[in-house]
Parts: structure tokens; sequence; C-alpha cells
């Protein structure tokens, strides 16, 4: 006769072999309670040619390497920098809230700065500029969250500075000591797109992890027991 504690180590083994079967070490559950990450597609990046669209054609590069890698991205002149900033603000508009992106070369990183002053008047984030020996020594605006500028002392380039309400990143890096770039063929490198690109999966999961976690519901606070009034009266 089998005797009963040995009845009952038979059910516990069926029981935690089942569970196995069902949910192997709990990887399942930790998996689907997890955030998904930033997809590719969410991220829409803008890139702006310079003078006569000849000389930037570094741009034209960056875009096809980004597409392939399943971003959502376009070349234009830099002449068209009003009409890629009314587009951004109608989508804003209209809640769909892409992840912006602008990097431009000589004029069009010049535009990219143009765009980021205009939307700011309608507080439209940016979350990354990227210029490439810009003409013009601007000030970036409040609403752009990380803003990198590659540039020689060439007699084009130009370090750019924070503007009024700016709170965010900004690094100049200045490259006049490579004599293997100049002003028409920074845009061009190769080690700067690889640079670019790492930027952009970096801080667009790092920003998004950051949104996240703030639009997380906070756990409220226990109420304070409230004190016994004192009773007063006649015996």
């Amino acid at each position: 006769m089998i005797s009963f504690r040995r009845l009952v180590s038979a059910w516990a083994i069926c029981g935690a072999v089942c569970f196995a079967l069902v949910n192997p070490s709990g990887y399942a559950v930790a998996q689907t309670s997890a955030q998904p990450a930033v997809q590719a597609r969410q991220v829409q990046v803008d890139l702006f040619r310079g003078l006569a669209d000849i000389f930037s054609r570094g741009m034209d590069t960056l875009t096809e390497r980004l597409n392939r890698q399943g971003y959502s991205a376009r070349v234009y002149s830099h002449g068209n920098w009003q009409s890629v900033a009314r587009r951004i603000a109608e989508r804003y508009a209209r809640g769909d809230k892409d992840i912006v992106v602008l990097i431009g070369h000589s004029l069009g990183a010049d535009a990219t700065l143009q765009i980021a002053q205009a939307l700011a008047r309608s507080n439209i984030p940016i979350e990354l500029i990227v210029t490439f020996d810009g003409t013009q020594p601007h000030q970036v605006p409040g609403n752009v969250r990380h803003l990198v500028n590659f540039y020689q002392n060439n007699g084009f380039g130009k370090r750019i500075s924070p503007g009024p309400g700016f709170q965010g990143e900004l690094s100049n890096i200045d490259l006049s000591a490579d004599t293997s770039l100049s002003h028409v063929t920074i845009d061009k490198s190769q080690r700067l797109h690889a640079q670019v690109i790492a930027k952009i999966v970096d801080i667009v999961n790092k920003d998004l992890a950051a949104t996240l976690q703030a639009s997380k519901p906070k756990p409220k606070k226990p109420a304070k027991p409230k004190a016994a009034k004192a009773q007063t009266g006649k015996q």
C-alpha cells in the first residue's frame, strides 16, 4: 500500500513538471511585462544638402544607409526646409508625434536650425540634430534635446551655442586636425556616418525609456490617520 507521504510527493513532482512545461523558468511572463523598445520606423529622419545640391551627396548616402536599417529617412535641398517644418508641425497637430531627427551639411546644416526655431514656436520637440560644417554660428532653441555639431575651422564651419531655454545636450566636435576631411568631404565620411547612426540608436532608446518611466503611475501615499478629537462635556 502506498504511503500517504509518497502520494503527496508524487503530486508535487507532477505539478512542478506541468508548470515547467507551461512556463519554463518564468521567462515568458517576464518578457510580456517588459516595455518594448522603440521601432526604427517610428524615427523620422530628414536630411538636407547644401549649395545647389552638388557638394553634399554624403547626405544621400546616409539617407540610403538609414533606410536600409529600417528608419524613415528622406533627403531634401536646403531650400525646402519650410515645407519640411510645416509637414512635421501638421503631423504633430494630428497626433502623429514621430521621433524627429534632423541632419544637414553646410547650408543644409543651417536649415536644420531654421526648422528647430520654427517648431520651437509651437513647442514641438526635436530629438536630435546633427550638423556637418554649418556656415552660421547658430543658437540651439529649447525644443531640441540633443545636438551634435561636426565642424572645422576652415572658413565655413562654426561652433554652435545654447540658446535661451536650452537644457539639452550640445556637442561641438572640432575636426580641424583631421586633414583627410574638408568642407566638401566631411559629409561623406563613413566614420562620421557610423557615429551618427550609433547616436540615434543610443539617445532614442534612452529618452524613450525615460519617457516610459515617467508615464508610469506613481504609487499613492497612504493617507495619514486623522487625529482623534478630544471629547469635552459634563459628567
